[in-house]
C-alpha cells in the first residue's frame, strides 16, 4: 500500500497531475467515440450533447497546463501571467461600454496604477490591503477624473461600468494566484501551492461538467434557473453539480490544508459560485447586445468567456480557505 505520507511535494504534484490526465483522457476517448457513433443527422439531441461535452473536458487541459506551469516557474511568473490576464479582460470589457475623453485618465490609472498594484499587493501578502484596493479606493478615485474634466454625460453608467470591469477582470481574478499566497500553506513548497491551485480550478470544472451533464438528463423538466439568460441550465443540475463536487473535494483532501468536511464545504461553495458566476457574465454580455465576448474576436472565444466560471469562485474560494484555516 502507497505511503502518501513519505513522498516528496514535487512527487506528490506531478503524481495528481499525471491521475487526473490519465482520467480526463479516458473520458476524452469515450466522448469521441461516443460521437463517432452517434447520428450524424441528430443536430439537436446526443450529437450536440457530446461535442458540448468535449469542449467542457477540453478545459481541463487548461487547468492542468496552469498549475503545472505554477510549479515549475514559481509564484512569482503565476503573478505576472494572471496580471496580464487581467490587462486583456478589461481591454476586452472596456470595448463594449461607453467612453468619453473625460474617461482617459480614469482608464489610464486603471490600466496601469490599479492592475499592478493590485498584483504587487498580493505578492506581498498585503491581503488587508488588497481586499479593498479596488472596491474601495478605485472606486473613490477613478470617477473624480470625469468630474473635474466636468464630464458627465451618462456619467453614472460610464462609471459603474468601469467599475464592473475592473471588479471582475482585475479584482475577482487576481484572487485566483492570491490562493497560492494564503498563510495556511506558508510553510509549504511551490508544488504544495499548485496543488492547491489544481484543486480549485478541478473543481471549477467538474462543476461545469456536472451541470452540463445533469441539465442534459434534466432537459425534459421543468425547474431552469434563468431561461431568457441560459436555457440548459436548470436547478436539479446545480443540485447534482454541488453533491458531485462536495464528493470529489472531500476525497482530495488530504493534500490540502482543509479538513475532510471542510473540503467538502469547499466544493460545494466552488460550485455554486461557478454556475451563478457564469450566469451573471451571460447576463452582462446580453445586456451589453452580444452573446459572448467571443464575438469580438470572430468567434473565437474572448478572455472573458474562459474566465467565466472562475471569476465569482475565486474570490469566495479565498476567502473561505482564509477562514477555515486561520489559527
Amino acid at each position: 500500500m502507497m505511503n502518501y505520507k513519505a513522498w516528496t511535494d514535487y512527487e506528490l504534484f506531478w503524481f495528481t497531475l499525471l491521475g487526473l490526465t490519465l482520467l480526463v483522457g479516458l473520458a476524452h476517448i469515450f466522448a469521441y467515440v461516443a460521437l463517432k457513433r452517434a447520428d450524424r443527422h441528430e443536430l439537436k439531441g446526443r450529437r450536440v450533447f457530446l461535442l458540448r461535452t468535449q469542449r467542457h473536458l477540453a478545459a481541463f487541459w487548461w487547468v492542468f497546463f496552469i498549475s503545472a506551469l505554477v510549479s515549475v516557474f514559481g509564484l512569482v511568473g503565476a503573478l505576472v501571467v494572471c496580471a496580464i490576464i487581467s490587462f486583456l479582460g478589461l481591454r476586452e470589457f472596456i470595448t463594449l461600454t461607453p467612453v468619453n475623453r473625460g474617461d482617459y485618465r480614469s482608464l489610464f490609472f486603471a490600466f496601469f496604477v490599479f492592475i499592478p498594484l493590485q498584483y504587487f499587493l498580493i505578492g506581498m501578502r498585503e491581503f488587508g490591503f488588497f481586499t479593498v484596493l479596488i472596491p474601495v479606493y478605485a472606486f473613490l478615485l477613478l470617477p473624480v477624473f470625469s468630474v473635474v474634466r466636468e464630464d458627465v454625460d451618462k456619467f453614472l453608467s460610464r462609471k459603474a461600468a468601469l467599475q464592473w470591469g475592473l471588479m471582475i477582470s482585475v479584482y475577482c481574478l487576481s484572487h485566483t494566484v492570491a490562493i497560492l499566497y494564503i498563510d495556511a500553506v506558508d510553510s509549504f513548497s511551490t508544488q504544495s501551492r499548485a496543488l492547491l491551485l489544481l484543486f480549485f480550478l478541478t473543481l471549477v470544472r467538474c462543476a461545469m461538467l456536472w451541470q452540463h451533464l445533469a441539465d442534459y438528463f434534466f432537459r425534459h423538466r421543468k425547474g431552469r434557473i434563468a431561461p431568457q439568460i441560459h436555457s440548459r441550465m436548470t436547478w436539479p443540475g446545480l443540485l447534482v453539480s454541488a453533491a458531485a463536487n462536495a464528493a470529489i473535494a472531500s476525497s482530495f483532501f488530504w493534500f490540502t490544508p482543509f479538513t475532510f468536511w471542510q473540503a467538502a464545504i469547499a466544493g460545494v461553495l466552488i460550485s455554486f459560485a461557478s454556475l451563478f458566476g457564469r450566469l451573471v457574465m451571460r447576463g452582462i454580455t446580453l445586456s451589453l447586445g452580444i452573446k459572448d465576448w467571443g464575438e469580438l474576436t470572430g468567434g473565437q472565444q474572448g478572455v472573458m468567456d474562459r474566465l467565466d466560471a472562475i471569476l465569482y469562485a475565486a474570490p469566495v474560494f479565498f476567502h473561505y480557505a482564509v477562514f477555515v484555516t486561520k489559527p
